[in-house]
């Protein structure tokens, strides 16, 4: 059956004009969703809407849902360039974007319902929430939903996040194969992601024959903040004697790791000299941080927003297929924040195999 043969076949099955039927199949945004809704239910039962190109996007609008620090350039920049992408990504469908902010924790559910059942909401995009009522009311809404770095242990939604397990054990390996010992983990926990990079940080210890002990190897960070981060580790430093600090530390995020290079700096402690400092965010300007190229682990960022955008196309396309929880790698930038102290270590620690 060719093309036009089946244009004016859903024509019929739905009472739709043909140049509309033409429309929703061109992912035209000047359809209503009930007309979309037609065509849709016929398309997929004649398997038409597989032979559609994956770049074509059948939405009117899309929601995006995100703590409100995350649609300011000022505040919660990670997740800003995320949704720049997404943006960027589906303005060339000519599609709407409507915004809605939630609280990370205990989201306005009625605020998110009704920004959700809005009739020209075709898709969600929901970025750093942590709720579980919140997930089971978008999975029932019937619309395609991706969650970005966030989790749905339900297993009913599309995800893509960072692989933050990899991210955590990543970093310590990367200090560990340069000899250092002990390295101490500065990290805020407020997010299950933070978790699994406390998790990776915790399996590279093991593969090192390293005893994980929360008073050598972990320091926690009440928020992310950079002053909160400098009050923790001048606290830190204060409690400490010279030569009982961490040969490295692995900072939670750039604010963590301005606050430590600042403070390190104030008590004469040199970098990487005296101890090696690296950090685990997205490469944006850490560089700015401080006179030197600094070692790092940079996280994706606007690559989650590209990747969410495919993944709900694909949603749109197979509505019953399984369902992605898709992990993004990071990668390790090697700066001039960190040293290499194998000689220093040599015969302390026993070698491993294939390291």
């Amino acid at each position: 059956m060719t093309g036009k043969l089946k244009i004016r076949q859903i024509a019929e099955l739905t009472g739709l004009s043909p140049s509309t039927v033409s429309r929703v199949l061109a992912g035209k945004a000047n359809v209503s969703p009930q007309a979309k809704e037609k065509v849709f239910t016929h398309a997929r039962n004649m398997g038409i809407l597989r032979d559609i190109p994956a770049s074509r996007l059948l939405m009117n609008t899309l929601l995006i849902c995100a703590p409100p620090a995350a649609f300011s350039p000022h505040e919660d920049l990670y997740y800003y360039e995320a949704i720049q992408e997404i943006t960027a990504e589906v303005t060339r469908f000519d599609i709407h974007v409507r915004k809605c902010a939630l609280a990370v924790n205990e989201p306005d559910i009625a605020n998110f319902m009704q920004a959700l059942n809005q009739s020209d909401v075709d898709g969600i995009i929901i970025i750093g929430i942590d709720d579980v009522m919140l997930y089971r009311l978008a999975a029932e809404s019937n619309k395609p939903v991706v969650l970005i770095n966030a989790r749905d242990n339900e297993m009913r939604l599309d995800c893509v996040s960072a692989d933050h397990y990899s991210l955590g054990y990543s970093a310590a390996n990367y200090l560990f194969q340069r000899g250092h010992r002990p390295v101490l983990l500065f990290t805020d926990l407020r997010r299950e992601t933070m978790m699994q990079r406390l998790d990776g940080f915790k399996r590279a210890c093991l593969e090192y024959h390293i005893a994980f002990d929360e008073a050598t190897h972990l320091l926690v960070n009440k928020g992310n903040g950079k002053e909160q981060a400098r009050e923790i580790i001048e606290k830190y430093l204060r409690e400490h004697k010279r030569e009982t600090l961490p040969s490295a530390i692995i900072c939670g995020g750039d604010p963590i790791a301005q606050a430590t290079l600042e403070v390190l700096r104030e008590h004469g402690i040199l970098v990487p000299e005296d101890i090696s400092v690296m950090s685990m965010d997205f490469a944006h300007g850490v560089k700015n941080l401080y006179p030197m190229d600094f070692t790092a682990v940079n996280l994706p960022c606007r690559e989650l927003g590209t990747e969410a955008v495919y993944i709900l196309q694909s949603r749109l396309m197979r509505a019953s297929g399984a369902k992605f929880n898709l992990l993004l790698q990071g990668k390790i930038h090697p700066g001039q924040s960190v040293a290499d102290v194998k000689w220093k270590r040599k015969g302390l620690y026993p070698q491993q195999v294939g390291l």
